[in-house]
């Protein structure tokens, strides 16, 4: 057989099924390149009697040509991509910056190869789902077959929302342009988002003053209103809810349609917070908004949330489909108890609906299986109801006869719901007999240990209860940890990378010692998101700091001087305080974030004095800092 066909960019069930009935009638006209085309793809076509051919063989005949087994899997391929291609992530900008470099994505291919050889379940999983050849195909087959390039690069694609890899390409080149344009560019549109995290009224009215027009400016995602409408949303976690709303309030009052922005806002994002739901419902959001993927609210919510209070607070506002899943995870074990029959098996009805992880959250999902088992689709019911932490309906899933320490998507789910913190569900698991202390490979470790090492690391306050769970004295845990000495912090990757730049800075004015101010313009400079820490938390007057220091903040690959220069005797004081507050942190590699706090830490430093002048707000910077 020939080789296949590419994807096309924007794949169209309505045109493939134009292509077979206009390829029908060429076969039925007996046209010979149409007959030498269907030969090639369905040898058991006849063509004895044109009229005998069927508008089933052009259908499989166009299947074939892009590599699929029939034509109802192209169909249900191809419904697969529009509804995840609809994802409010996978077409925004936002999304494409996430992609890397075309050499990175070389990587992933190499990578994927790799894995595949290793039988690695995410992996197993992409390559049924995305690569038509093999899709629909029992993994244990998937593993045994040869995967090509040209199939891992395929799987990369339709991973990162794309239809091939040429379109993935084509977007690596253009994120690169979304990810670096010019950081210090600065206009009244910007000043106002800056008014906005601020929570500034009045400095949102004096910017828009200044050019009227910004309101009505169109940017990638709709007019500049509502992009302005989607910083005050945004601004709920950090400043007081009342600023956000004296915000939308004065931008409603100045022509922008909050109904047009708030409802998509509803979608959140992971360990969506309760009471910004409620904030988003009483401003408000429609609760039975369909997005644009064919997912309702509620159905985003269950996949993406991770926090069951807030669901249950939306559900009560909301209507919903009838499945197996969404009684699993609004935790209505009556509602999941009526997909099974009398005899405790599951009813074909609830192959009907199953949860689209990957529309709902595309860049943090676990690929579906296009052809599932009975086991898989009550598995997928049963992931829903430990995110959403349902412990009645993971007990009668218990009771039903599945497997609490299955494997099924190569980690126990004891271990993703310690990762996550999801109290109730590791409880449940445990009672149903979930063994704490089985591994996983992706991530390779334990329930207990995760448990443990997630404490010593980052103790708050939802991970005590866990850790008690796992058979440990929380208390115990750190008294030990903190007595344990910690070894020297050495520097981290990216440090290098900014002592280069800061002897960039300082050779390009001619000095051969590199001070303090050489060594901030070196963080700005170098890809460790410092920059973006100092352009957005410090709120600082871009625009005069920019004009003032043009020359100084080249693009981290303009080097004209890439030796390593004499240090000054205040660049080893800055980085010897990196290092203290890195091994307060208890942390083993010093980071460009802790070398910058290190610059700012008292207001006489030198760098703080810099940033003063150009009207930062220091508090605001430094909270940042601490939030890292």
């Amino acid at each position: 057989m020939s080789d296949t066909h590419p994807l096309p960019s924007n794949p169209s069930l309505e045109f493939e099924r134009k292509a077979a009935k206009a390829l029908l009638s060429l076969l039925r006209a007996g046209d010979p390149a149409a007959i030498a085309r269907a030969q090639v793809r369905h040898d058991a076509i006849s063509m004895a009697t044109r009229a005998s051919v069927k508008l089933a063989d052009a259908q499989l005949v166009i299947a074939r040509e892009y590599g699929f087994t029939s034509w109802p899997r192209l169909v249900r391929y191809f419904g697969d991509m529009a509804r995840q291609h609809a994802s409010d992530l996978g077409g925004r900008a936002g999304y494409r910056r996430m992609i890397g470099s075309a050499a990175e994505l070389e990587e992933r291919v190499t990578r994927l190869l790799v894995e595949h050889r290793a039988r690695q379940e995410f992996v197993g999983r992409s390559l049924a789902a995305y690569v038509p050849r093999l899709y629909g195909m029992p993994l244990r087959q998937v593993y045994d077959s040869v995967v090509t390039e040209d199939d891992a690069r395929l799987a990369v694609a339709r991973r990162n929302g794309c239809s091939n890899w040429d379109d993935l390409i084509r977007a690596a080149a253009e994120s690169e342009t979304v990810r670096n344009p010019d950081p210090w560019h600065t206009d009244e549109f910007f000043r106002a988002h800056q008014a906005i995290w601020a929570g500034d009224v009045p400095a949102l009215e004096r910017s828009v003053e200044s050019n009227p027009g910004m309101l009505e400016r169109d940017t990638e995602n709709g007019p500049g209103a509502q992009q302005l409408l989607h910083s005050a949303l945004a601004t709920h976690d950090r400043s007081p809810p009342s600023a956000a709303v004296d915000i939308i309030t004065w931008l409603v009052s100045r022509g922008a349609d909050l109904t047009q922005v708030i409802t998509p806002y509803l979608l959140g994002r992971t360990q969506m917070r309760t009471d910004r739901v409620i904030w988003l419902l009483d401003l408000g959001a429609d609760p039975n908004w369909i997005a644009p993927n064919g997912l309702s609210v509620l159905e985003h919510a269950l996949l993406r949330w991770w926090n069951g209070a807030a669901v249950d607070v939306l559900a009560a506002r909301a209507r919903h489909r009838e499945a197996l899943w969404i009684a699993a995870g609004v935790g209505d074990v009556a509602g999941v108890a009526r997909w099974f029959d009398t005899r405790g098996n599951l009813r074909p009805e609830a192959r009907r609906d199953r949860p689209d992880f990957s529309a709902a959250h595309p860049s943090m999902s676990m690929p579906m299986i296009p052809e599932p088992s009975d086991e898989e689709i009550v598995w997928e019911s049963f992931v829903v109801a430990i995110m959403n932490e349902r412990a009645s309906v993971i007990e009668y899933f218990a009771t039903r006869g599945v497997d609490v320490n299955n494997r099924l998507w190569g980690v126990p789910v004891i271990v993703a719901a310690v990762g996550s913190g999801w109290t109730e569900s590791v409880e449940a698991l445990l009672r149903c007999g979930a063994d704490p202390d089985l591994r996983g490979s992706m991530p390779n470790t334990t329930a207990r240990e995760m448990a443990r090492n997630e404490w010593v690391e980052r103790p708050r306050p939802k991970f005590r209860r866990i850790v008690e769970l796992m058979g440990f004295d929380p208390d115990a845990l750190l008294a030990e940890h903190r007595a344990t000495l910690v070894p020297e912090p050495t520097f981290g990757f990216r440090v290098p990378e900014v002592l280069a730049l800061a002897g960039d800075d300082a050779h390009r004015l001619g000095a051969t010692v590199v001070s303090v101010e050489h060594l901030f313009f070196g963080l700005l400079r170098a890809r460790c998101g410092v920059q973006s820490l100092v352009r957005q938390a410090s709120r600082l007057d871009l625009r005069r700091f920019a004009d003032h220091y043009r020359e100084r903040l080249r693009p981290h690959d303009e080097v004209l001087h890439a030796q390593a220069l004499v240090l000054s005797a205040e660049v080893e004081t800055a980085l010897a305080d990196a290092r203290i507050l890195t091994k307060a942190l208890r942390r083993e590699e010093i980071s460009p974030d802790r070398i910058l706090y290190a610059l700012v830490q008292h207001d006489q430093q030198p760098i703080a004095q810099l940033l003063l002048t150009f009207g930062a707000d220091l508090g605001a910077l430094r909270r940042e800092l601490a939030r890292y």
